[in-house]
């Protein structure tokens, strides 16, 4: 639990609706409530697979940077499924 606290400290998120590209920042709190309001929210942790492993949102899967050029074949088909991007925040 002390990772998951850690993790939302240090989120950079952006959510992504429709097919707009409005980049929005949210709080660990705001997070929380569009967990539990959105089943189709998807959580994409941008950290390698090693900081992955050692503690992640629940449910978030894990795109690398050096995944990006593939990032089509991870996320979903439906357009207007919000997404929030998050990494450990650094450079």
């Amino acid at each position: 639990m002390k990772t998951i606290k850690l993790l939302f400290s240090m989120i950079l998120l952006a959510v992504l609706a429709s097919c707009e590209l409005d980049a929005v920042q949210v709080n660990a709190e705001t997070l929380k409530k569009m967990m539990g309001e959105n089943e189709r929210l998807v959580i994409v942790d941008t950290r390698t697979e090693q900081e992955y492993q050692k503690g992640h949102i629940p449910k978030a899967i894990n795109i690398t940077e050096t995944m990006f050029h593939t990032l089509d074949a991870y996320l979903p088909k439906i357009k207007d499924t919000p997404l929030v991007f998050y990494c450990r925040g650094v450079g």
